[in-house]
């Protein structure tokens, strides 16, 4: 279905600042509703916070202005299949950072780093990040912003173990048993005494399955601490899915003890 031009004038005026688009104070209201319907059709948030519409997938280094272009080109809403990797929201990587307080100079790791929202914040406390991603893009934007001293363009999953870290940062795939695998794998780049610390769903300590039984045990040998979030712990009011469902979150922190191999 094809837009109005009104909707696509309105588009137009919107700035855009990153992966933020803010339409003009002064929009026509109907206009205004149309297009908040394009952009939220087209993979973007509104923000409380910010004020605008957020591509939550592209933040923090995408640009928002090349997708308002094909909007207003095309009259139509965008297909975006590649939507699926919600950041991390900004206040949850700042929570996760200050609970873990790392020293200046750590060693830290951001497997399935996205668009390593908790890399740069890791790296603004005078960390030393290293990061994998899969998708060149979004390894492409992590190595241009300078957060990293390495950035590795692969699954994370097959990536042999280095247990040298001081701390592992992570915001795994959503899916409960996904979850897990990356959690596990992780745990195992940790050096003795090391921290890992990821945003997951409430409820993946219930993972079914041989990994789900092997996630417990860890649990219970290594020792760990939740912290179940909240909407008042998000700048944004709650977490999305890749398929922008709100979800029920809590940050998990788990140790590697001093026999860590």
């Amino acid at each position: 279905m094809q837009i109005s031009k009104a909707v696509c004038r309105e588009l137009e005026r919107a700035v855009c600042d990153g992966p933020l688009v803010r339409l003009h104070e002064e929009a026509e209201p109907a206009a205004a509703e149309g297009a908040h319907k394009v952009l939220t059709r087209s993979g973007a948030c509104w923000s409380i916070r910010h004020r605008g519409y957020m591509f939550a997938d592209l933040h923090p280094f995408g640009q928002a202005a090349p997708l308002i272009d094909q909007i207003v080109t095309r009259r139509c809403a965008v297909n975006r299949p590649d939507r699926g990797v919600v950041s991390c929201p900004q206040s949850i990587a700042e929570l996760l950072w200050d609970t873990i307080q790392p020293e200046e100079g750590w060693q830290v790791l951001e497997p399935s780093a996205g668009h390593g929202v908790l890399a740069a914040e890791g790296a603004a406390r005078g960390c030393v990040m290293d990061c994998y991603e899969i998708e060149n893009h979004r390894a492409a934007d992590i190595t241009l912003a300078g957060i990293a001293r390495h950035v590795g363009t692969a699954d994370f999953l097959p990536v042999p173990a280095r247990p040298v870290y001081d701390a592992v940062v992570m915001y795994p795939p959503y899916r409960r048993n996904l979850a897990v695998e990356h959690v596990l794998h992780a745990h195992r780049f940790l050096r003795p005494g090391g921290v890992l610390a990821a945003l997951v769903s409430l409820g993946i300590e219930n993972a079914a399955g041989p990994r789900g039984r092997e996630f417990r045990d860890l649990l219970e040998r290594v020792g760990y601490y939740k912290q179940v979030l909240d909407e008042a712990d998000f700048d944004d009011g709650y977490l999305l899915s890749p398929t922008g469902l709100r979800l029920r979150a809590q940050l998990l922190f788990l140790y590697a003890d001093d026999a860590q191999e």
